[in-house]
């Protein structure tokens, strides 16, 4: 992730807090011994996030993206410890902070 490309298309403030959300995720999930998402719940995750309307198809090379959080939600969607910042879905590894 490269924090002056994401200020550069989201502004200084939420160019700087989607950045500082992505060190954080990937906290949790080195933490978590890099724990992935079990196929069932990937799926589910993928389709909730899909009939979203903060979800943009087309963004990250039609990889996907959160409006609401910035995510590349093909990324976030993986990570077992990560949820969805509007409440969709939760995290299936709850590794401490």
């Amino acid at each position: 992730m490269n924090k002056e490309k994401l200020i550069a298309h989201f502004g200084l403030e939420k160019g700087t807090k989607i950045f500082a959300d992505f060190l954080a995720a990937s906290t949790r999930f080195a933490r978590s011994g890099f724990t992935t998402t079990p196929p069932e719940a990937l799926a589910t995750r993928e389709a909730t996030c899909r009939a979203c309307p903060e979800w943009d198809a087309a963004a990250l090379n039609a990889t996907g993206r959160c409006r609401k959080c910035g995510c590349s939600t093909w990324a976030k969607l993986r990570m077992a410890t990560e949820r969805c910042p509007i409440g969709k879905w939760e995290a299936v590894d709850k590794t401490p902070e």
